[in-house]
């Protein structure tokens, strides 16, 4: 029974560490395609920005959230969305391929890191601190579930591919987090 007490508070511990996720079948009906997974526990984080408008409630950042995968999916033929999560102004995550299953958000990347998108554009604006605790929070939470290697390193887009992603901005707010590192 002692055993059971302790898996009952290790299971909250972690949980209390996890950000509200909204799950990919609370935002979509779309299945995805084939799947390839990823070998965990993952080292690399790769943050970006939609260059979409902003969402700032859970019905707006849905939408939001469905029309890029249907662009993913419809205009680039790709099996899923390609993040595997977003953040939505709303200070949620949504659900994009998840943990374990490889996206296709950073060439190169994909098959050793999980990609976490802001849904807006912030090249010359600052993510809101909701958001960004929204997306450390879920960074802790894969590390406390050990999805994330404990010392994961998180690095822009624009560090690996030529891109302006996450944004001018938003890319000055990661380099303050203690995960970040300049040279992947």
């Amino acid at each position: 029974m002692i055993w059971l007490g302790v898996f009952l508070l290790a299971t909250a511990s972690i949980a209390a560490k996890c950000p509200n996720i909204i799950g990919r079948s609370q935002w979509s009906t779309v299945p995805s395609g084939d799947v390839n997974y990823l070998i965990v526990p993952i080292p690399y984080v790769v943050i970006h920005h939609t260059v979409t408008p902003e969402c700032n409630s859970r019905q707006t950042c849905t939408t939001r959230v469905d029309n890029i995968r249907g662009y993913h999916m419809d205009n680039f033929g790709w099996d899923d969305i390609g993040y595997s999560f977003l953040i939505g102004g709303d200070g949620n995550v949504y659900e994009g391929c998840g943990w374990t299953r490889e996206g296709a958000h950073t060439y190169g990347y994909n098959k050793k890191s999980i990609g976490i998108s802001f849904i807006g554009n912030f090249e010359n604006k600052n993510a809101s601190q909701k958001m960004l605790n929204a997306a450390h929070k879920l960074i802790q939470c894969g590390k406390s579930q050990g999805v994330l290697r404990s010392d994961v390193r998180v690095i822009g887009g624009r560090q690996v591919i030529a891109t302006a992603s996450p944004g001018r901005q938003l890319y000055e707010q990661i380099q303050n987090w203690s995960e970040w590192v300049s040279n992947p």
